[in-house]
């Protein structure tokens, strides 16, 4: 037996692939209720058909993200704003940081 972690809106979507699959809802409907196109319902569905419910779940979880920031680019934000920007907020850290030419987000920072 498989133990698979869903969120909250991959077990809704698993509902709707159950009723669309046993054919009580149409495209259109899943779709509807999906807040999807066609196109990516008709994906969702032929994923359930394939994989079963496992189908549905985020490859992307538990990887990191496209956009974090390396490792060592983070340690040497972070001594930067520890040594000279200890008393900012994020905001103002985030511009003073930008004055030296390292643009970090405020919520990076936050």
């Amino acid at each position: 037996m498989t133990v698979m972690t869903m969120s909250g809106e991959e077990f809704s979507r698993l509902q709707v692939m159950i009723d669309l699959a046993d054919d009580r809802l149409t495209v259109d409907a899943a779709s509807e209720l999906l807040g999807l196109g066609r196109r990516q319902t008709y994906r969702l569905l032929d994923a359930f058909r394939a994989q079963g419910p496992g189908g549905l779940i985020s490859r992307q979880r538990g990887r990191r993200s496209n956009r974090a920031y390396g490792p060592a680019f983070r340690r040497s934000v972070l001594w930067l704003v520890g040594d000279r920007y200890r008393d900012f907020g994020p905001t103002l850290a985030a511009e003073k940081l930008a004055q030296d030419g390292l643009n970090v987000g405020v919520e990076t920072l936050r």
